[in-house]
């Protein structure tokens, strides 16, 4: 099949991946024909993209609608299965099928034109805590990575490669964050977590209103998802720090996480961000609002 896809896609991809990414692209057609064919699939819709994955709506030999996933093969895209095979559509999109040879999934068909952006912000904030409450039921399946290693990963790589940033991060935000990594890391736990659940990473179903897509997948504390709804729709705190505090104790309400444990994984997620960026300059000095403003906000 051709597949039309936007530009900027493409050039990212190869721009990351290098040949690598050249020879997916290349390869992506036959693949996703490939894959019409094993599962007996239709072609229903546009092809759209994300970062890392293609998207084409699809109609199964029974008549039923679907999405079928095709995404780069990286260890961040890995979780993504077997996270949804352990949630089994509860707070999810479902999991039909999975060819991981091909890095392909079948999906549940939800709505992508309509996600949380459109819902207001705390309505919206209290939506994700209850999905996050229901994800939080599951443990992680073998082989989920685990936060207690990522965290004392941070905690040791941070110092090394931070260098005070735009406009001069403090050290005594990168001394909290490390102090948190290792304070909480080794009793982080095995519950699955989805990572990134931000307001358009829900979409509306049929099946349920709103359901959570694209988990990280990570085997840890459940407070550690403190940051993705903080960290978008900042144009909408208003002035001063309450606003992030309040969208804070929302979501730890409706999700049941403890607020300071919460607040303290919020702080090491920012810091570690705006270390990790500033190897690009034009990242960093871009998103550096966002971490200086939340820091103001939750750091000590």
């Amino acid at each position: 099949m051709s597949i039309d896809l936007a530009q900027a896609f493409t050039d990212d991809l190869r721009n990351r991946e290098g040949q690598a990414g050249r020879a997916w692209m290349a390869a992506l057609p036959a693949r996703i024909d490939e894959l019409l064919e094993a599962w007996e699939l239709r072609r229903d819709g546009d092809l759209r993209h994300g970062y890392v994955a293609v998207v084409l709506p699809v109609r199964r030999a029974d008549g039923t609608g679907a999405a079928l996933k095709v995404t780069w093969p990286g260890p961040d895209q890995a979780p993504e299965a077997p996270s949804l095979a352990a949630w089994d559509g509860a707070g999810a999109v479902r999991l039909l099928r999975h060819d991981e040879r091909r890095w392909a999934l079948l999906l549940e068909r939800l709505d992508p034109r309509r996600d949380l952006t459109g819902v207001p912000v705390r309505e919206a904030t209290a939506i994700i805590g209850g999905l996050l409450a229901r994800l939080h039921r599951a443990r992680a399946p073998a082989g989920i990575p685990s936060l207690a290693v990522t965290a004392a990963r941070w905690a040791e790589e941070m110092p090394q490669i931070w260098t005070g940033g735009a406009r001069e991060l403090p050290r005594r935000w990168l001394d909290q964050a490390v102090a948190n990594c290792q304070e909480l890391g080794p009793g982080s736990g095995s519950v699955l977590l989805h990572v990134d659940l931000h307001y358009e990473n829900v979409l509306a179903g049929d099946r349920e209103p709103w359901l959570a897509i694209d988990p990280k997948g990570l085997a840890g504390d459940p407070e550690f998802e403190s940051l993705a709804p903080l960290w978008n729709r900042v144009e909408e705190y208003g002035e001063g720090r309450d606003g992030v505090r309040d969208r804070l104790a929302l979501l730890c309400e409706t999700a049941g996480l403890e607020p300071e444990r919460a607040r303290r994984w919020a702080v090491a997620r920012i810091v570690e961000d705006a270390v990790d960026r500033q190897a690009d300059a034009v990242a960093a000095e871009r998103e550096i609002d966002v971490h200086l403003r939340l820091l103001a906000a939750l750091a000590d």
